[in-house]
């Protein structure tokens, strides 16, 4: 083997329903090959317990070493890419940064927002716009000139329009009933985490799906509602009349085509006509940070 391919790298795109490790063997300066991955719960310090997040961060890692096997104990990780919703606070920043210097996580740690590591999935330069409906939603963008801009991500007391948790109460806040789809009810719900409630959003879907019109309307809203994110970051980078890629990534995004239909036909009534790419892997782009990040040191 050569020096190259005798690295390895860490992938992590955490938020909040699961955790997706995935280490890889540098095999050029620009290509890698995943040999092992790993999958644990939440870990988004910020609504969930960061003790158990960052546990769960562990367990992921962990998992993926034992799925690689004996070339991860041969190989020593040069750099690891945490991109996880939740980290971009300082406060966030400082704790994750601490809690990988202390298990010595990787030689060389990056940690960004999750939406970062779908865009770099969806385009390998990092440009374009990244959005996120999952449990939360985010959208995320960096032109060309390095400028970003982002929308949302702040949690479900302040900004999570069109995640799956966001759908829930609207169908909750909307007393949906449909004949066939058990739909909790509010005191049901209420000790419920974060990453339960918003799992009940395919409920939603399903009496859309039935001709439920309460559902659907709540459906429709929630596209509304993750447009206007993307809108609002591309305003912002003035992308309107250029082509670029607009990665999707979530739950909400990647299993519902009448969402992204939705959301790509109140993007043309903006002037906006991006390349969607759905990203059902983006730990996939935090690799691609992490392999970045050896060729810019």
């Amino acid at each position: 083997m050569t020096e190259n391919q005798q690295r390895v790298i860490l992938g992590v795109d955490g938020g909040g329903t699961k955790t997706r490790a995935w280490i890889a063997l540098v095999t050029t300066p620009d290509t890698f090959k995943v040999i092992g991955k790993g999958l644990a719960g939440p870990s988004n310090v910020q609504t969930d317990d960061s003790i158990e997040a960052l546990a769960n961060i562990q367990h992921a890692v962990d998992a993926a070493k034992a799925d690689a096997g004996l070339v991860v104990e041969q190989c020593e990780i040069v750099a690891g890419c945490l991109a996880l919703a939740g980290s971009g606070t300082e406060t966030s920043q400082a704790l994750i940064n601490g809690w990988a210097a202390h298990v010595q996580l990787a030689k060389k740690v990056i940690v960004t927002h999750d939406a970062m590591a779908v865009l770099y999935a969806a385009n390998y330069k990092g440009v374009g716009v990244a959005l996120i409906a999952g449990t939360g939603s985010i959208a995320f963008g960096r032109n060309r000139n390095e400028q970003t801009a982002r929308c949302g991500g702040l949690g479900p007391n302040n900004s999570d329009a069109g995640s799956g948790y966001a759908i829930t109460m609207a169908a909750l806040k909307a007393g949906l009933e449909s004949a066939g789809v058990a739909i909790p009810n509010s005191q049901q719900i209420a000790d419920m985490q974060r990453c339960e409630i918003a799992a009940l959003a395919p409920l939603v879907f399903q009496a859309s799906d039935a001709g439920d019109e309460q559902a659907t309307a709540v459906v429709s809203a929630a596209a509304h509602d993750l447009a206007n994110l993307v809108i609002n970051v591309a305003e912002e980078l003035e992308l309107a009349g250029r082509l670029f890629t607009l990665g999707l990534a979530g739950g909400v995004l990647i299993h519902r085509g009448d969402v992204r239909a939705q959301i790509m036909s109140e993007l043309s009534t903006h002037g906006l006509t991006p390349s969607a790419v759905a990203i059902a892997d983006p730990v996939m782009g935090a690799l691609q940070i992490a392999l970045r990040s050896l060729n810019d040191a």
